[in-house]
C-alpha cells in the first residue's frame, strides 16, 4: 500500500501541475498573484540573516562530511572487521552531508569562482576541491562493490579535508 505513494504522487504532479503552480485570479484585480509565493523566502536568504544561517550551514556540513568520511574509512570490513551496515550508512551519511554541503555553497557562494583575480585564487581552490571531493564520494557510492571504492572514497574525502584546511589558511 505504501509503496504505491510516491507514484501516486509523480502520477498526480505530471497530471495536474496547474494545482500546484498556477496563479491565482482575483475578480476584484488586475495583476495575477502565483499561488506559490516565495519572495519572503528569497528576501530572507539574500538578506545578512540568510547568508550568515547558509555559511554556518555550509561549515557544518562541510566538517561532518569529512568526518563522517574518515569514520566510514575506519569501520570498514577490511580494517576493523565490524558490519558492513555501519560502513555503509556512515559512507551514506558522508555522500548525503557531501552533496548537501555542495547544493548550499553553491547558493550562498556562487558568486566566488571569477577569474577576474587569476584562476589560483583561495576561493576558487576550495570550491573545485570540495566539489571535486563531494563528487567523488558520491561515485564512491555507486561503485561500492569494486575494488576502486576505497580509493576514490578516500581521495573524495581527502579532497574535501584538504578544501577545508586550505581555506582555513
Amino acid at each position: 500500500m505504501f509503496k504505491k505513494i510516491p507514484v501516486y504522487l509523480v502520477i498526480f504532479i505530471l497530471v495536474f501541475p496547474s494545482a500546484l503552480f498556477a496563479e491565482g485570479t482575483d475578480t476584484t484585480s488586475t495583476e495575477k498573484t502565483p499561488l506559490l509565493d516565495i519572495t519572503a523566502f528569497k528576501n530572507y536568504i539574500q538578506g545578512p540573516d540568510g547568508y550568515q544561517m547558509l555559511s554556518t550551514t555550509h561549515d557544518v556540513l562541510g566538517y561532518s562530511s569529512v568526518l563522517l568520511g574518515l569514520a566510514a574509512g575506519l569501520f570498514s570490513p577490511p580494517v576493523l572487521g565490524v558490519d558492513e551496515d555501519i560502513h555503509g550508512f556512515l559512507g551514506g551519511a558522508a555522500t548525503t552531508a557531501a552533496v548537501l554541503n555542495i547544493g548550499v555553497g553553491a547558493l550562498n557562494y556562487g558568486n566566488r569562482f571569477t577569474t577576474s583575480e587569476g584562476l589560483f585564487t583561495k576561493d576558487n581552490i576550495h570550491i573545485v576541491m570540495g566539489v571535486t571531493g563531494g563528487v567523488l564520494l558520491l561515485v564512491a557510492s555507486l561503485v561500492s562493490e569494486s575494488d576502486a571504492h576505497p580509493i576514490i572514497a578516500g581521495l573524495g574525502t581527502g579532497l574535501m579535508g584538504a578544501s577545508i584546511v586550505f581555506q582555513l589558511f
